[in-house]
């Protein structure tokens, strides 16, 4: 620690305290992590807040940080259910019913449906897009540098 940096700290005072409360606060979010190891980009959240509160109305930098720290616990309080469903039944790996289980379980009946929705077709997508296990197969170089030739020598507009 350089002499500057000594002389200017007071046991017990002002500064001290001030700079100690700013760690605390940057350094934690509550539960021992830090903030920027949500996983949860503040960017994405203010984008969403913004979608449904009126144009002209302001986010202040304390109520980001409330809503972005109220959605984090809020995953991890569903995600600990889904983990101890997951467990129950024996299993390492949380799958996208353990998530649709915690919420009821929770009591957030509403969540149920649209999210067995979406897994649905999530799933439905995924298997029709590639036909087996998310690996869609490309052609072969020569077939593909064929087949785009008479597509380049003839405008699309004519076929």
């Amino acid at each position: 620690m350089g002499r500057k940096a000594k002389r200017g700290a007071k046991k017990g005072g002002r500064d001290g305290e001030k700079a100690a409360a700013a760690d605390v606060r940057a350094s934690s979010d509550g539960e021992g992590g830090t903030a920027a190891g949500t996983a949860l980009p503040m960017a994405n959240l203010v984008r969403l807040m913004r979608r449904v509160i009126p144009k002209d109305t302001k986010i202040s930098s304390s109520a980001k940080h409330l809503t972005h720290d109220c959605a984090v616990e809020f995953v991890g309080f569903v995600a600990g259910e889904a983990s101890e469903q997951a467990a129950a039944q024996h299993r390492r790996t949380i799958a996208p019913e353990d998530f649709t289980c915690a919420f009821q379980a929770l009591g957030f009946d509403d969540y149920v449906e649209p999210m067995s929705t979406y897994i649905r077709r999530y799933r439905e997508h995924n298997h029709n897009a590639a036909g087996y296990g998310g690996f869609v197969p490309r052609p072969p170089p020569a077939a593909t540098a064929a087949a785009a030739a008479p597509a380049a020598a003839e405008p699309a507009w004519r076929i």
